[in-house]
Parts: C-alpha cells; sequence; structure tokens
C-alpha cells in the first residue's frame, strides 16, 4: 500500500511539469477577434548583470514583429517593425522555470514601423510561478496608441547555467496582439 502511493505521487510529481507546460502553452496563435494588429514576433532580452534571487538587473529589449495583419483593416500598412525597449528588473527566488526566478521588471520603449510612423510603448514583466514571466504593455503615443499589447509566448529560452549563473539572456518567440 505505502509502495503503491509512493509510485502514485512520484509520477504525478513528475508530470506536474509537463502538465503545466501544457497550461500555458497557446493550442494556437492567439489573436483578438477585432483586435486593431496581430503580429509574430521575436524577443531578445538582455540583463546586466546577470539577474539573480535577491537582485537587480538593467534590461533591454530588441526584437522583430513581422507578418502583421489587421483584422479590422484600420492597420493594414503596419506589416512589420523594429523593437527597442529598456528598463528595470528584479528577482525572487522560485517559480518551475529553469531559472527559478520570479521576474518583476517595467520599462518603455518604440516599435518602429518600416512602412513609417512608431508606436511608444509602457511595457512590464510581472512573475508567473509557472512560466516565470508574463509580459504586457501600453501603447502610449504614435501608431495604435492606446491600445493594450498581449503576448503569447510560444517559446523562450534562457542562457545556459542561468539558475547558477544568473539570467543573462532570454530569446522568445510568440505572438503579438494589439486591441
Amino acid at each position: 500500500m505505502v509502495r503503491r502511493r509512493i509510485r502514485t505521487m512520484s509520477m504525478l510529481a513528475a508530470a506536474a511539469p509537463l502538465a503545466a507546460a501544457l497550461a500555458v502553452l497557446p493550442a494556437a496563435p492567439a489573436q483578438a477577434a477585432d483586435g486593431d494588429l496581430s503580429c509574430s514576433a521575436t524577443f531578445n532580452l538582455t540583463l546586466e548583470p546577470p539577474l539573480r534571487a535577491g537582485g537587480s538587473a538593467k534590461v533591454s529589449i530588441s526584437g522583430d514583429l513581422t507578418n502583421c495583419t489587421s483584422r479590422n483593416g484600420k492597420y493594414t500598412a503596419l506589416r512589420s517593425g523594429k523593437l527597442t525597449a529598456a528598463g528595470d528588473a528584479t528577482a525572487t527566488a522560485g517559480g518551475f522555470n529553469p531559472c527559478g526566478l520570479l521576474v518583476t521588471a517595467k520599462g518603455n520603449g518604440t516599435i518602429a514601423w518600416v512602412s513609417g510612423g512608431d508606436s511608444s510603448l509602457d511595457w512590464r514583466i510581472s512573475p508567473d510561478p509557472i512560466t516565470g514571466i508574463a509580459f504586457s504593455a501600453n501603447v502610449t503615443a504614435g501608431q495604435l496608441n492606446g491600445d493594450a499589447i498581449t503576448v503569447a509566448a510560444r517559446s523562450a529560452q534562457p542562457n545556459q547555467g542561468c539558475r547558477t549563473n544568473g539570467l543573462s539572456t532570454l530569446a522568445v518567440t510568440a505572438q503579438v496582439s494589439f486591441a
């Protein structure tokens, strides 16, 4: 009886990270039904110094938004853009992510649209015990002014050894929606 209970608990413990990952990962690319714009995106976050539990770091973000579509037809000229952003981050220990960190960060940035014009934005990273981070942002000026930005991460790859050496880089692929 005790062996069966231990075996069952071991199987549940082994399955928990997979179940958590499946609950977080979207089944299909997220798109706002009547949103202003939806884009594929790649982001590269750099943290200096490498972020550890109890520490702080400066964050710089660069990225590309591509294959943008305007489901409501208001922003059909915005097909792609380049993101640059900066801010500050802190972390506490926790979470089931590879780095074992719960990250909080905020800052601002700009998307330079290839077709012309910019979007200024304020962004925030909040702790998420499963994925490590949840990203949200709002457009504060320029193209898409007033829109909330939703980021549905498809993958996130931190630097090797981040659990012991700190989080110094994070590469993210995502679907980004403006509404």
